[in-house]
Order: C-alpha cells, then sequence, then structure tokens
C-alpha cells in the first residue's frame, strides 16, 4: 500500500469511530481500540479493492495491488498499467470470442505499440483436438507476447510477466479456440530487445471481438 493510501485509510478509520471518542478521546481506550480496529478493516478492505483507471494515466501498482477491468466486444485491451525494470506481474484472463478468428495472435503488446520486427522468439506446448502435441519456435513478426496459438482467440488463461529490461520474458498457460478445435496450450515466450525499457504493460489484442475480464496483479 502506498503512503497516500495508507494514510486514506487511517482518515477513514477515525472519522467512522469519532462517536466513540468521548470527552477525552487521549485517554480513552475504547475510543483507541475502535480506531485501531477501523485502521485495520480500512486498510485490509484497500488491499483488497482493485486499483481503478484514472482515465488518462497508466496506475502505478505497490506490490500486492491489483486492476480489474471489464472489456465488451473488442480487439484492443489497453491494460493502463505502468511498469519498471526487475518487477513481476501475474495476469489472469477469462473471457469469450464473438466472431471467427482471423490468421492472428491474440498478443500482449508491451509499451503499448509494435515492437521491432522479429524481436520476440517463444515456445508452444498445446493439445487440441484435430493435432497432435507439439512444440514451435518462431522468430516471426509477432508484434508482441503472444498470448495462444496463431488463428485463435484467447478464453482464459494465467501467466507470469517478467519487466527486467535486459530480460523480458511471459510464461503462461491458456485455452484457445479457432474456428477448426479448441486447445490447451503452455507458453514460453521472450523479448529479445536487452536495452528497451520496459515502462507499461501493454495492451491486449484480439484477432476477433473478445469480452471478458482482465486481472493483473504485481507481485514484485
Amino acid at each position: 500500500m502506498s503512503a497516500a493510501s495508507m494514510w486514506t485509510a487511517m482518515q477513514a478509520a477515525i472519522a467512522a469511530v469519532t462517536p466513540y471518542q468521548g470527552s477525552d478521546p487521549v485517554a480513552s481506550a475504547a475510543y483507541r481500540a475502535a480506531v485501531g480496529q477501523a485502521m485495520c478493516t480500512a486498510i485490509i478492505s484497500e488491499q483488497n479493492s482493485p486499483v481503478a483507471w484514472d482515465g488518462t494515466n497508466d496506475r502505478v501498482l505497490d506490490v500486492g495491488q491489483f486492476t480489474k477491468d471489464s472489456f465488451s466486444a473488442q480487439t484492443s485491451m489497453p491494460l493502463h498499467i505502468a511498469c519498471g525494470d526487475g518487477q513481476i506481474y501475474e495476469i489472469d484472463i477469462a473471457g469469450s470470442y464473438t466472431a471467427a478468428a482471423a490468421a492472428a495472435n491474440p498478443i500482449l503488446q508491451p509499451n503499448n505499440t509494435v515492437p521491432a520486427t522479429n524481436s520476440f522468439v517463444y515456445k508452444l506446448i498445446y493439445g487440441g483436438s484435430v493435432a497432435a502435441t507439439a512444440t514451435y519456435a518462431s522468430g516471426a513478426a509477432l508484434g508482441g507476447f503472444t498470448l495462444g496459438a496463431g488463428g485463435s482467440s484467447l478464453v482464459s488463461g494465467k501467466f507470469t510477466l517478467f519487466t527486467f529490461t535486459a530480460n523480458k520474458k511471459l510464461l503462461g498457460q491458456s485455452s484457445t479456440a479457432s474456428s477448426t478445435a479448441a486447445y490447451l496450450e503452455m507458453q514460453a515466450v521472450e523479448w529479445t530487445d536487452t536495452t528497451t525499457p520496459y515502462t507499461s504493460v501493454g495492451t491486449i489484442t484480439m484477432p476477433n471481438a473478445w469480452t471478458g475480464q482482465v486481472v493483473c496483479r504485481r507481485v514484485a
């Protein structure tokens, strides 16, 4: 919790227990106990509430804080989360797609831009109804961290994102669907650019209209 958030929680807690203070709040054990209890309750509540986007600036998350955003029939979903060197995030995605998939990957574009061509490599293990389990490695123009197989839409997934400038990676597992099959997948993706700072978690782009929720939590 940031200092500003802590102060806000403390102010709310003290205001909530003013009826207990009596004529001498300093000497009142009941008042002090009520303030302490209210502060703990307020702080826990604040920690368990998602950090909302202010409509302009990327959110800065303290360790343990998270965002929870809903999207409806969108192909581009900016997460509005600032990040920096040496941080780790968990991203949970759950939703559904509403149109036939195009021949493209669902991806996470770091820094909300299309990175340099051939700057991503990935390995993918998948199992589907029409194909045997296989592995792939590619240096193609993925356009970001791939979240699923080509020609598919992300249905749900859980990913861990590492934002070290010299070691930017995304590891995850997901369920994706295309016009021909559904797949369960495990992905390991690396952004091979070791000098560009990672400053914004990025934008999720889908090859088709997608509806659902995205939760992002900073863990380190």
